[in-house]
């Protein structure tokens, strides 16, 4: 992370604090609520890597926003994709898992994509992914653009699953927009949540699919 971007947030987190809670509520309206439709069925994980364990094995997936490549790693372990896009803007991470995964990514069962994620996506052929996982920018806009490039990029029985389905960060003291961004796409494009993985601190992770 950039000095920039570090002096950014904390200067952002020093505002916020002095804003009233009224203020805060102001800022931060409710998202828009899921109906029972948006839900039913939906089941309760204990942990993302459990989550994992339900997502379809031997398959076409895609990794946005990868880090360190720590859950890539996981990925490749749990369900065996015949092939993995990895997709970040980070010229570090994307170099880090070229070295991490030399082997996969010479056979081809792993392709790395520097950019933004929202570009890269609609790069793709149509239906031609089996499941997504999204972990990239946490912001509304970020998360809402992520979703949608997906859209018509997933087969029809295909799967979204989504990183921080939170409000807002206890570590990084961060409003998060992944909640307004997932409810609002289930609702205007007939999506629900077929798993709820819970996190130790809450980050927790959904499923979309297709209703």
């Amino acid at each position: 992370m950039s000095i920039a971007r570090k002096l950014y947030q904390v200067s952002n987190r020093l505002w916020l604090a002095s804003r009233s809670n009224q203020q805060r509520k102001r800022m931060w309206p409710v998202p828009t609520k899921l109906e029972a439709q948006h839900l039913r069925g939906c089941e309760l994980l204990e942990s993302r890597d459990v989550m994992l364990e339900s997502l379809p094995k031997n398959s076409v997936c895609a990794e946005v926003g990868i880090d360190k490549s720590e859950f890539s790693a996981k990925i490749l372990q749990a369900t065996h994709p015949s092939k993995l896009h990895l997709i970040d803007y980070s010229p570090w991470s994307i170099q880090n898992a070229k070295k991490k995964f030399v082997q996969e990514v010479a056979q081809g069962t792993i392709e790395t994509h520097l950019g933004d994620s929202g570009k890269l996506l609609q790069s793709f052929p149509n239906e031609y992914f089996d499941w997504v996982y999204i972990d990239g920018d946490h912001s509304y806009e970020g998360a809402k653009r992520d979703l949608e490039a997906t859209l018509q990029k997933l087969k029809p029985a295909g799967l979204i699953a989504l990183n921080d389905y939170i409000y807002f960060g206890s570590i990084d003291l961060v409003k998060y927009g992944v909640i307004e961004a997932v409810n609002e796409f289930c609702i205007t494009h007939g999506f629900k949540l077929v798993f709820f993985a819970l996190h130790s601190r809450m980050h927790n992770d959904v499923v979309l699919q297709r209703i």
